[in-house]
């Protein structure tokens, strides 16, 4: 850590620990910098930070890019990616190959960083190895009954489709949400796995269950799930950004293998594309009866046979790599059928809400 008894000021924003979740792409948490509110870390542009570390071990080799915590996960990539404040600047460092470098590690705050190893490939897809996607949870309620699938993107926090908790929450019945269990067959879970009740539900002022626009709701839970192996934050994206079409994402959720099942309760995963909103019109159009409009809240992806989300998939996390880490481009929302050739998903477009996203949880830790 910093040898200076006095540090420079932070070159980017200070922001409180809950929301370092949005401190990734070209900055990162550090503590080589100064902030002067209590409770604050530093968020700073990831080449001013490799600058001071340069001058201070004179070893540009060094390829540790997180905070240092006493808790690590292996890591995939070599970029770090944890949020950028709008206003930051800077471009990541290019570091010398080593065949003597160690891979890095990273704090079990970074998201986006997959548990374990990768293996396999939902419809038509492969089982995901124990603890890979380890930002999936389960949506259950009180009888112990599956609901929907959800992305953890805070300790306290997930992201999950509208439509999966309208109805329960008109009903008043509990929400639990199960995280770190890869397979919810199993009577008593996963080895680790964490069973957390919702305290608070805010399911998006915009949405539409006709239509499924907007169909998106922020889950606030009781206590705070404990990040370790099977449990961890997946990225949120940068305000406004679109997946370009014909990149290849992932779709993850414990639903159904097929129109008519079985449902695995497993942790399965797709290998899909995004496709165009213009390719995605018209081939659902081709389909269906009624003329049908994308919502602008919406994207679609797939179109592939056999691989696709299915029922009880919805809410599930569609993950996008960018630098080697794992953002979470989309939730999934509904489709015709499932693994149809020519036939994409609609998946609620995550970078619309950021604003919402971040407006919600600001608000409910001050």
């Amino acid at each position: 850590m910093a040898d200076q008894t006095v540090l420079d000021p932070c070159p980017g924003s200070c922001i409180v620990s809950y929301l370092s979740f949005t401190c990734f792409r070209n900055a990162e948490m550090t503590e080589l910098f100064q902030c002067r509110k209590s409770g604050t870390q530093c968020c700073a542009p990831k080449s001013i930070i490799r600058e001071l570390q340069e001058q201070k071990s004179g070893n540009t080799a060094q390829q540790r890019n997180d905070t240092v915590d006493s808790s690590y996960r292996p890591t995939p990539p070599h970029v770090h990616h944890i949020t950028v404040p709008s206003h930051a600047t800077g471009s990541v460092a290019q570091f010398p190959s080593s065949s003597t470098m160690r891979p890095p590690v990273y704090s079990k705050y970074v998201c986006g960083v997959k548990g374990t190893a990768r293996a396999g490939r939902v419809v038509g897809g492969e089982d995901g190895d124990p603890a890979e996607w380890c930002w999936q949870v389960a949506l259950i309620n009180s009888l112990n009954q599956y609901l929907c699938g959800g992305a953890l993107i805070g300790t306290q926090w997930v992201l999950t489709a509208a439509h999966c908790v309208t109805n329960i929450v008109r009903s008043g019945d509990a929400i639990y949400v199960r995280v770190g269990d890869h397979d919810l067959t199993r009577k008593y879970g996963s080895p680790g796995a964490q069973t957390l009740r919702v305290a608070t539900t805010y399911i998006h002022h915009n949405h539409n269950s006709q239509t499924l626009d907007n169909d998106i709701a922020l889950l606030k839970l009781h206590g705070q799930a404990e990040l370790k192996d099977g449990v961890c934050l997946v990225c949120l994206p940068a305000r406004g950004v679109n997946q370009a079409a014909g990149k290849r994402c992932t779709v993850t959720g414990y639903g159904y293998m097929g129109e008519a099942g079985p449902i695995p309760l497993r942790v399965r995963e797709a290998e899909i594309p995004i496709v165009s909103d213009a390719e995605c019109i018209r081939k659902i159009n081709a389909v269906t009866e009624k003329i049908f409009i994308l919502p602008a809240s919406s994207f679609c992806a797939g179109g592939e046979e056999g691989n696709d989300a299915c029922q009880g998939d919805g809410g599930g996390p569609l993950v996008c790599q960018d630098d080697g880490f794992f953002e979470l481009a989309g939730l999934v929302s509904w489709g015709f059928g499932c693994g149809r050739v020519d036939v994409p998903g609609v998946y609620v477009k995550v970078s619309s809400f950021i604003g919402w996203i971040n407006q919600i949880i600001s608000v409910n830790n001050l």
